[in-house]
């Protein structure tokens, strides 16, 4: 009886599809693309101006309010 030299058992890889691993199974949010330095849209954050007339006009406004209870 001759010897047989294929294996029988199955082999120690993987299959093919099972092997393959693909990024998009892993990202669940995409990330913007860049924007150039020349960019003139709006930025996707809100605007930071108006907090920032609010902390510059608090210390005139508190002053007045002190200053009208002195009179």
């Amino acid at each position: 009886m001759p010897i047989c030299r294929h294996s029988i058992a199955s082999s120690p890889r993987p299959r093919r599809e099972a092997a393959i691993v693909r990024l998009s199974d892993y990202v669940v949010q995409r990330r913007s693309a860049p924007r150039a330095a020349n960019d003139n849209r709006r930025s996707r954050l809100a605007p930071v101006w108006p907090w920032a007339m609010v902390a510059a006009a608090a210390p005139a406004v508190t002053a007045a309010l002190i200053l009208t209870r002195l009179i």
